[in-house]
């Protein structure tokens, strides 16, 4: 699957990336903002489908839906609209991000 999407600057920029499945993807981008690194995943569990951004290292948010049949091609888009520099990274890579996260917060 190939989804295209804008970076809005002064001047608008068409991107491509190829994704194989937009139930199990892994990215890794820029803030636009600050520059710091953005993870993006999304990933499916026995239950459930799960969504997930860490955003410069400092926040994270997520969803999750008990319908793994959902639509996440504008989830996508969203993020890569958002960020810049994408790219396609492996789940470990997606994992360690999100346990470095998680040994921040850890109580």
């Amino acid at each position: 699957m190939v989804i295209e999407y804008e970076i809005n600057k002064f001047v608008t920029e068409k991107c491509k990336i190829e994704i194989e499945d937009s139930k199990n993807i892994f990215l890794k981008g820029q803030n636009r903002y600050d520059g710091l690194s953005t993870y993006f995943g999304i990933w499916t569990t026995e239950k459930y489908i799960v969504i997930a951004t860490i955003i410069s290292n400092k926040n994270i948010s997520y969803e999750y839906s008990l319908d793994k049949n959902i639509y996440t091609t504008i989830d996508i888009k969203k993020y890569l609209e958002f960020n810049r520099n994408v790219q396609v990274i492996t789940k470990n890579e997606f994992k360690e991000q999100l346990k470095s996260f998680l040994s921040v917060v850890k109580m």
